[in-house]
């Protein structure tokens, strides 16, 4: 046997000992059994700092959005002395998974968007934004200037620029403004119906001649028109809806009570605070104005008036859980 096999041996037994001796200084007291099958809380694990997340919809360019919406979220944080940060959703329909999975504690919704998330997830509306004396909106139908398109009837065949299916002006309101005119089959009346995704974006479709009529929200129209004065005379309205509540920050039913009323409270008293002077002119708002479920009458008129039942509506753009959003065209 060569010499070098008891040194290694020798090596083994002494390993095996210092293991079983460090085993030993253990009580059967230390050992805890695991559960894999059972999930259990860390205890003195430190948590993260409460956040409040408060969402918003694509109705314009996201970069604006962030400008505009910014200054509110900084000046909320301060006054609630919690953080408060803004999540960018990528479609309408998103919103609403947010809260039924409880991925949001508060949102600025549009109007349908809203009705849809109130049916499924129970949010409450609180305040809305109050444009020096407008706190609503109007759904348009709009066309170029120079467009031979003065009614319906000289639409068919024609490119129609829908927002998203979760919109009451970029959806809603034309589905019934079309339906009162004779139209229940878009996709057969139009030679293309696409979906922008957002106002903005629908707008710009138009004057980029990739759709004869558009379907924006009117706060959106104006915006771009005092932003660019001379869209205005490229552009004509046909149509406007009944009004409905302006974006609506609704809250969680699942948000804190005491939270809710802060929020609630700093939003209605913007106005009689100087330093959220930067907050409402960001917003190119007078102040918030409390807003309730009531508020939405023309909205769930419309809703009624086309049949839609918002439990079983689809809501997100995945074909597995709402629709598919591709644009159709014959």
């Amino acid at each position: 046997m060569p010499s070098y096999i008891p040194h290694r041996i020798n090596i083994l037994l002494a390993g095996f000992f210092l293991i079983s001796q460090f085993i030993g200084c253990f009580n059967n007291e230390d050992i805890k059994k695991v559960d894999l099958n059972k999930v259990e809380e860390i205890e003195n694990q430190p948590k993260e700092s409460l956040r409040i997340k408060i969402g918003l919809v694509p109705e314009e360019d996201i970069r604006k959005m962030a400008q505009r919406y910014q200054p509110l979220v900084e000046y909320l944080s301060k006054k609630i002395n919690q953080k408060v940060i803004l999540i960018f959703l990528d479609n309408y329909g998103e919103v609403c998974d947010k809260f039924i999975y409880k991925q949001l504690d508060a949102a600025f919704f549009g109007s349908f968007s809203y009705a849809l998330t109130h049916v499924k997830a129970e949010v409450e509306p609180i305040a809305r934004p109050d444009y020096y004396g407008t706190s609503t909106y109007r759904g348009l139908i709009i066309v170029r200037e120079d467009s031979s398109i003065k009614n319906v009837s000289d639409m068919k065949g024609k490119r129609l620029a829908l927002v998203h299916r979760a919109t009451y002006a970029g959806y809603l309101y034309p589905l019934y403004y079309f339906k009162k005119h004779g139209v229940e089959n878009l996709q057969d009346y139009f030679f293309k119906v696409t979906y922008a995704g957002s106002h903005d974006k629908a707008i710009y479709s138009l004057l980029r001649n990739e759709a004869d009529i558009a379907t924006p929200k009117d706060l959106i129209y104006q915006r771009i028109i005092k932003e660019n004065p001379d869209l205005e005379k490229k552009l004509t309205i046909l149509s406007a809806s009944d009004s409905v509540p302006s974006n609506t920050l609704c809250v969680s039913k699942y948000l804190e009570p005491g939270l809710k009323n802060k929020l609630k409270d700093a939003l209605l008293n913007l106005d009689n605070d100087p330093e959220a002077k930067v907050a409402l002119e960001s917003l190119g708002a007078a102040r918030f104005v409390e807003t309730k479920d009531t508020d939405y009458q023309n909205l769930y008129d419309t809703i009624k008036a086309l049949g839609i039942d918002l439990n079983a509506y689809p809501y997100y753009d995945r074909s597995d859980i709402g629709f598919d959003i591709e644009e159709t065209s014959r």
